[in-house]
């Protein structure tokens, strides 16, 4: 029953993404007829703090990037838009998978986990695809998947296995907004909040961006993001603060 309902909310999310762009691409055909597209790669180094509850108990801590650049197997962080007119359609995918091994006295805990954050939206500009002020709405999905093997620190005979699973869905709110500074360089801000399945989320990002290429239409972005997400799964809660420099490339044609 959990497979299958979890198949069947993320082919709910997808289905989702495919009516926004087809609405972003089909409408104001008459005003544009072709589909301004970019696409940005980029890397996000946060220093992550989580405050865990659980039965009232607090644990709290602290991960630099460093740390967790040793545990990562897996990352991929990418956002695509097309548009035209006054409308377009986004998908912002933040992949990640990661392994790590705590050797203690009494036995080895290996644990290997999965984040998939993704952020589907469709936005409006009042000036057309392209003007500095745009704003948006959707749906962002937080999915873990967390697995842990507890093993003898004498020979690594496995003990136990556990393994936690579990899927949040938001509404998603933001604005976006681009500040002209010169031809070549210009300030990008975002701003957004979620709420639904989770407690909340909120984020809130500034970039610079300088124009390249011959025709300056690519774009290399340096900045900062801050994050914060609240989950509750039965009596556990927890809080995360992401914060760190963000860096990436813009792909516009």
């Amino acid at each position: 029953m959990g497979i299958q309902l979890r198949t069947t909310r993320l082919a709910a999310a997808a289905g989702f993404m495919t009516m926004m762009l087809t609405c972003a691409t089909g409408v104001s055909a008459q005003e544009n007829s072709g589909i301004q597209w970019s696409v940005t790669p980029y890397i996000w180094a946060p220093t992550t703090t989580v405050d865990l509850s659980f039965r009232d108990t607090n644990v709290g801590g602290e991960i630099e990037f460093s740390d967790l650049l040793d545990a990562i197997d897996t990352a991929l962080m990418i956002h695509v838009e097309g548009g035209r007119g006054q409308w377009s359609a986004f998908a912002d995918l933040a992949y990640l998978d990661a392994s790590d091994t705590d050797e203690r006295t009494l036995l080895t805990v290996e644990t290997r986990s999965k984040q998939v954050m993704l952020d589907a939206a469709v936005a409006w500009w009042p000036g057309g695809v392209g003007t500095p002020l745009s704003v948006f709405g959707g749906l962002r999905h937080t999915g873990f998947d967390d697995r842990y093997d507890f093993r003898s620190p004498v020979d690594g005979t496995l003990l136990a296995s556990s393994r936690s699973e579990k899927d949040y869905y938001d509404a998603l709110l933001g604005l976006r907004y681009t500040y002209e500074m010169s031809p070549r360089w210009s300030l990008l801000g975002r701003g957004d909040v979620s709420f639904g399945d989770s407690e909340g989320t909120f984020l809130l990002r500034g970039m610079l961006a300088y124009t390249v290429g011959k025709r300056q239409q690519n774009r290399i972005l340096f900045g900062y993001q801050y994050k914060e997400a609240d989950f509750e799964d039965g009596e556990l809660k927890t809080e995360y603060g992401f914060s760190g420099v963000l860096a990436g490339f813009n792909f516009r044609f």
